[in-house]
């Protein structure tokens, strides 16, 4: 996943829990913190959305940074602390999310998802065309040796990567729901 979407998916996802997990949210009064769906979040977040960020800043730095600066020139240190700081996005708009929930301010989370699904938007179009292709970013600068996505071994392990993402959060969303009507 490009680091320039990373935020704002995880912002979502955060939020999608929430509304996911509301009936537990809105039984307890406790912080927010201490119930399950703060947990499943945190658990997502950190077995589910580091790796599949982390992949890609591992093994596909240029792309993953959208070509537009040299992954060599970026110490792993830093990519770590991104990785890092992306992982925690999704508890802390759950909370957010959770805490408007039992407000029953659903037109303040409708505004915040809706804003983070417009950002999404442009991001992708606005960066779109430059992940379609695979290469250097020193190819990407130049124009040359360039790949296109479909058919590389970097658009198979998005299929891969993303797909068990998104089939852990739907496992995890599906057991937040049963454990909050339960």
């Amino acid at each position: 996943m490009p680091l320039l979407l990373a935020p704002a998916v995880a912002a979502l996802l955060g939020v999608v829990l929430a509304l996911v997990g509301r009936d537990e949210l809105r039984r307890t009064s406790g912080p927010v913190s201490a119930t399950r769906g703060f947990l499943v979040c945190g658990l997502v977040s950190v077995l589910l959305l580091a790796p599949a960020i982390g992949y890609f800043v591992a093994f596909h730095t240029d792309w993953a940074y959208a070509y537009f600066v040299s992954g060599r020139r970026i110490p792993s240190a830093v990519d770590l602390i991104e990785v890092v700081a992306i992982t925690a996005i999704p508890p802390a708009t759950f909370s957010w999310a959770a805490v408007s929930l039992r407000r029953h301010a659903v037109r303040e989370i409708v505004r915040g998802a809706g804003v983070l699904v417009v950002l999404l938007a442009v991001a992708v179009a606005l960066i779109g065309p430059r992940m379609s292709v695979v290469g250097s970013y020193e190819a990407f600068r130049e124009g040359y040796d360039l790949v296109p996505l479909s058919g590389s071994p970097l658009g198979l392990a998005i299929v891969w990567v993303d797909g068990f993402l998104t089939l852990g959060v739907v496992w995890a969303a599906m057991r937040l729901r049963a454990m909050g009507r339960a």
